[in-house]
């Protein structure tokens, strides 16, 4: 049985990055230039783009970053696009939320690592990974979803201005951050070595997000 594409005519994902890496390699810096393969693949799997029905309608690189920095031209004009960023599947909405949540509860976890510097499991490693010992951040986030409704889903990311800032963050007054960080402040956190997370996800029930 012959092998589905992944997307469009490419096998897998390194056929795709390569065939786009040569697409834009071929154009000089600060010269915008069309591409249908890359409007497509933006169009379709980029996580705002293919939400919002977006398609740029040109492409420059530049050298701001390390190869370049690539832009596309929206409507609302010239923004960062990672056209590699589009090569796996775009995330689901519920996956969007899971990441801008666990961005939010970054501080948190910061100021708990720093107050406690070593591993709270063999109490001799220091301390480099944050665990949610209990509930777990699965648990908390599977309450989270059962609370909420298709329609608090949606409009949190309506909410999201990708042209403004490319980190989705949900304001504080929707409630589907209400209800996770009432969830969430229950939750006891642990500070783990490397080796003692490792064990602990090994023994961990899959994540269900």
């Amino acid at each position: 049985m012959s092998k589905p594409p992944l997307w469009r005519n490419f096998l897998t994902q390194a056929a795709l990055r390569t065939a786009v890496r040569e697409l834009v390699d071929r154009h000089s810096f600060y010269t915008p230039f069309v591409d249908n393969l890359i409007v497509v693949l933006i169009a379709e799997r980029h996580y705002f783009c293919s939400m919002r029905g977006l398609r740029p309608v040109e492409f420059k690189k530049t050298r701001e970053n390390e190869p370049y920095r690539f832009y596309g031209l929206f409507a609302h004009g010239w923004h960062p696009v990672s056209w590699s960023k589009c090569v796996p599947a775009p995330p689901s909405k519920l996956d969007l939320i899971v990441r801008a949540l666990r961005d939010r509860i970054e501080p948190i976890k910061s100021a708990f690592r720093q107050a406690h510097p070593w591993c709270a499991h063999c109490q001799r490693a220091p301390a480099v990974e944050i665990h949610h010992a209990e509930p777990t951040f699965q648990a908390i986030m599977a309450l989270v979803f059962s609370t909420t409704t298709e329609e608090d889903i949606i409009t949190a990311l309506a909410s999201w201005d990708w042209f403004k800032t490319e980190q989705f963050v949900i304001a504080e007054t929707y409630p589907i951050v209400c209800f996770f960080d009432r969830f969430h402040a229950g939750a006891r956190l642990e500070v783990l070595c490397r080796t003692c997370h490792n064990a602990t996800k090994r023994h961990s029930a899959p994540a269900p997000l």
